[in-house]
């Protein structure tokens, strides 16, 4: 039994050889089907490892207050409450917010020194000690074309020039890459909330997390003249990031899903060259007495061989397009705001999955593009079929 489909696949690859000009256009249109969704699938799931790493490397609990719904600023003196809860080892105040530096959007990030991301890569200079100082990412420097020393200012407060300490890598994450970090107490003048903070980072022992988050929930409760308190745990700001990757993949997969649906007509065609002769052959092994199911297996064996070919040369093709062209047309429908072509290294991670899925497309398209037509050439009487 062995030895029988064992010959079925020499035949089967004889027959690809043998009819290579329809191989070559097959796989070739595998390829150009396949190719965007693998790469597509790759950086979704690339920003998603660094989305999640920030989340991994930040705060414990993000605090802020509540208007209408929305993140609303903190007063500074708001960490006194905090910082007696049992439980909390450090609260640190940080100010969020976003400016234009003429025509390019940047944002801007003011924390303590001792609270910048630990990803955060120095590519040369130092960070910021004295007033006024930021660093920024390397991305912002090449398109503004800043270097260390030189001042610039933000469109919001452009009476305060700010002078570049240090720049920093943009490989350690895309949302580095057109950041300005700077001292808490600059980014708060900046933007012209002194005292006041965007949100409050609540780090905490293991353990204490939900339990605090009670806490700090009930704080304002039943005191109508203090603001509503809003807390948003890392698991929650976790939740939130994989729940809007899995909508964005799901998507994408739901509308290219409709495009293989569209590209089946065409593989019909493209399977179905050169069938003139596949048929007379047909015809000619049915007559020595081969049976419609044998047939139909070497044509399945044709099938999986070339899927098996177009599925790893898709994901080759991907990431040559990722590292050599940076995910150029593909990755502006995952990150937002970052144009036809990335400024900065587009992140990418290559799962199992989606080549096992590529496969899977791949060999019922050519399935349905050639097994309805082998199965009507040998089902039929062998003289129709050698005519």
């Amino acid at each position: 039994m062995l030895e029988r489909h064992l010959n079925f696949l020499k035949i089967a690859s004889e027959n690809i050889i043998r009819y290579k000009g329809r191989g070559i256009v097959v796989v070739l249109c595998l390829v150009a089907i396949l190719f965007p969704f693998i790469t597509a699938i790759a950086i979704s799931q690339g920003v998603k490892s660094q989305s999640l790493l920030s989340v991994e490397e930040g705060a414990d609990i993000y605090l802020t207050y509540d208007q209408y719904g929305k993140n609303s600023a903190v007063p500074l003196s708001f960490i006194k409450e905090v910082q007696g809860i049992e439980g909390i080892l450090k609260v640190v105040p940080r100010v969020i917010g976003r400016s234009f530096i003429g025509n390019y959007l940047t944002v801007v990030a003011g924390m303590p020194t001792d609270a910048l991301p630990p990803s955060l890569s120095l590519e040369k200079g130092r960070i910021f000690k004295e007033e006024n100082e930021v660093i920024i990412g390397a991305s912002l420097a090449r398109a503004l074309n800043l270097d260390i020393g030189h001042s610039f200012t933000l469109d919001i407060n452009k009476s305060r020039i700010l002078k570049v300490s240090g720049i920093f890598s943009s490989k350690s994450s895309i949302w580095s890459a057109d950041l300005v970090f700077a001292s808490f107490n600059d980014a708060a003048e900046i933007f012209r909330m002194p005292g006041q903070a965007s949100d409050l980072l609540v780090y905490t022992r293991p353990g204490y997390n939900a339990r605090i988050a009670e806490v700090l929930s009930a704080l304002h409760e039943g005191d109508k003249t203090q603001p509503i308190i809003r807390v948003q745990t890392k698991d929650l700001v976790r939740q939130y990031f994989n729940k809007g990757f899995t909508m964005k993949e799901g998507i994408f997969t739901a509308l290219y899903t409709v495009a293989f649906a569209i590209a089946i007509p065409a593989l019909l065609v493209v399977s179905g060259f050169g069938m003139g002769e596949r048929r007379r052959e047909i015809g000619i092994i049915k007559a020595i007495g081969w049976q419609t199911s044998e047939i139909i297996e070497v044509v399945f064996i044709e099938n999986l061989l070339l899927s098996l070919t177009a599925a790893p040369m898709a994901l080759l093709i991907s990431f040559i397009w990722i590292r050599l062209f940076n995910g150029f047309l593909i990755a502006q429908f995952f990150i937002a705001e970052i144009g036809i072509l990335p400024a900065f290294p587009v992140p990418a991670r290559y799962m199992p999955l989606p080549l096992f899925l590529s496969f899977a497309f791949a060999l019922v398209l050519t399935m349905v593009g050639s097994m309805y037509s082998t199965w009507r050439s040998a089902v039929t009487a062998p003289a129709v079929t050698m005519k």
